[in-house]
C-alpha cells in the first residue's frame, strides 16, 4: 500500500518528466494558452477581446489599443469584419472563452489555425475549412479579410504559418 507522501512524490515526478520532455515554454498544462507562440497568443487575445466587445472597436476600446500598440491598427477593420462573418455566418455557435481564461477551446484553436492558413497562402484548405464551418457567402468574406489580416501580422513580424521550405509547410 502507498502512503500519501509516495503518491505526491510520484505525481510530482510525472509532472517534472512531462515538463522536461516538452521543449515549448509554458506551464505544462494541456491546452494552455501560455504555451502558444506570441503570434498565436496575439490572435487568441484579439479573438477573445473582439468577442467581448462584438462591435467595430472604437478608439478607447482594449482591442483598438492592443492593435495600435502592435502596429496593426490598419488591420483591425479586416479582423473585425472577418470575426463578424464568423459570428453571423457560422453553422453553429463558436466557443470563444473570456480573455482571462488560460485554456484554448477547439474553436479558438481552429480560428488561430485558419489565420495561419491565410498567412501561408494555403487558399484551398482555408476555403474548404471555412465552407465547412460557415454559410458560403460568409466564408468568402471571412477568407478575404483573414488573408489581409494575416498579411498585416506577417508584416509586423508575427508569423503564424511555416516559412516556405519549413517542415509542415
Amino acid at each position: 500500500s502507498s502512503t500519501g507522501g509516495e503518491i505526491m512524490e510520484s505525481a510530482q515526478d510525472q509532472r517534472l518528466s512531462a515538463l522536461q520532455g516538452d521543449p515549448r515554454p509554458g506551464c505544462g498544462r494541456p491546452g494552455c494558452a501560455c504555451a502558444l507562440p506570441v503570434s498565436e497568443r496575439f490572435v487568441l487575445w484579439a479573438l477573445r477581446q473582439w468577442h467581448q466587445e462584438q462591435a467595430l472597436p472604437g478608439e478607447g476600446s482594449i482591442l483598438h489599443r492592443g492593435f495600435k500598440v502592435a502596429g496593426l491598427l490598419e488591420a483591425l477593420p479586416d479582423f473585425a469584419i472577418a470575426m463578424d462573418a464568423f459570428l453571423f455566418g457560422a453553422r453553429r455557435a463558436i466557443e470563444i472563452h473570456v480573455p482571462t481564461c488560460s485554456g484554448v477551446s477547439r474553436d479558438e484553436a481552429v480560428l488561430v489555425a485558419l489565420c495561419g492558413l491565410a498567412q501561408g497562402d494555403f487558399d484551398g484548405p482555408l476555403l474548404a475549412s471555412l465552407d465547412a464551418m460557415m454559410v458560403p457567402a460568409a466564408s468568402r468574406v471571412a477568407a478575404v479579410r483573414l488573408k489581409t489580416f494575416a498579411a498585416a501580422l506577417s508584416s509586423a513580424g508575427l508569423r503564424l504559418a511555416p516559412m516556405p521550405g519549413d517542415a509542415g509547410g
